[in-house]
This record gives C-alpha cells, sequence and structure tokens, in this order.
C-alpha cells in the first residue's frame, strides 16, 4: 500500500473520531434488579419442592405450630388467627426473632401464640411495644428460651434480649 493512502486512512480516522466525540453522548441505563439471580434461583426450588408437597422448612414449621396452637393470645386472652388459613401465621409470634437467630428460626419452642386482629400483640411484640417482661405469658417465654438457650449459635447470643440473657446467666449461677 503506498504511503499516502495509509495515511488519509489515519486522518479519515482521526475525523471521524472528532465528530463523533461532537455528538451528544448516550446515557447509560443502569437496570439494578428486584431480585438477585441466586434469589431467584432459590425460591424457584423452594417453589418446586413445595409444590411436590413438602414446601420450605419453614412452611412446615408454622403448619406444625398451628397444630399446637390454641386459638387464644398468651398475653391478652383474646381470639388468635388460628381457624383462618391465611391469617394463622400472623398469630405466631418467635420468641428470638428469625432474622437475628437463625440457628433456632424453626426450633420447635421458638414461638408463643398472639393475637394479631384484636389487640395486635404480636405486632407490639415485635416491636418492643410490649416489653417480654410485662407479658402475661413471660413465665412461659421464659421456660422455652432456657430449653432453647443450648442450641442457640454463639455467634449470636450478642443478640439475646437483656431480661432473657440476666435470667440465663443467673440460673447456670445456681
Amino acid at each position: 500500500m503506498p504511503f499516502n493512502l495509509i495515511t488519509m486512512d489515519r486522518a479519515e480516522n482521526l475525523r471521524r473520531i472528532k465528530e463523533a466525540s461532537r455528538l451528544p453522548k448516550t446515557k447509560k441505563v443502569y437496570k439494578i434488579p428486584k431480585k438477585s439471580v441466586k434469589k431467584l434461583k432459590q425460591e424457584a426450588e423452594e417453589k418446586t419442592v413445595a409444590n411436590k408437597g413438602g414446601g420450605s422448612e419453614l412452611d412446615r414449621w408454622f403448619q406444625s405450630r398451628r397444630k399446637e396452637m390454641t386459638g387464644i393470645c398468651a398475653h391478652c386472652g383474646e381470639k388468635s388467627s388460628k381457624q383462618q388459613d391465611q391469617w394463622y401465621r400472623a398469630s405466631i409470634a418467635h420468641l428470638l426473632p428469625k432474622r437475628l437467630f437463625k440457628s433456632i428460626a424453626t426450633h420447635p419452642l421458638n414461638w408463643v401464640e398472639l393475637c394479631f386482629w384484636e389487640k395486635n400483640c404480636h405486632a407490639n411484640f415485635d416491636n418492643n411495644t410490649l416489653d417480654i417482661i410485662e407479658m402475661n405469658c413471660y413465665d412461659l417465654m421464659i421456660e422455652r428460651f432456657i430449653a432453647m438457650y443450648p442450641d442457640i449459635d454463639p455467634k449470636e447470643h450478642k443478640y439475646i434480649p437483656d431480661a432473657l440473657l440476666q435470667y440465663v446467666k443467673n440460673e447456670t449461677d445456681i
């Protein structure tokens, strides 16, 4: 190739690059997925297991707790949601929150029956509006907590409420 053609090619390329730089730049559109690929895959697996009759471990846990429910709130004595197929889970309150205590999230004793629609004891308990010590079912909660304590992962001990932790320390000192 003659020298002039190579130089003209370069000059042409430079001219195109300069022209392109004057054009307005297109904005990149970033799309944040609502759920990660990993989460979608996990949900799909859980769905197939649920369709086969197994359900997730938490689903099976809730169904087992429903069989143990009395239909009465352990704190105020009002009616719970035991008979409502769609809402019975709302009356099953975890003593220790499942998001913090993954090791005992589905422990058979990590629950208490609290009303949801009447006086909303469940939400009040979860939001710390009702203090554990003030609850009418405090003795039951302590009894269940003491039985569960050995199963709690030591990494999760920092999340145990002071009232319960204090009680455990006092019990082990005796």
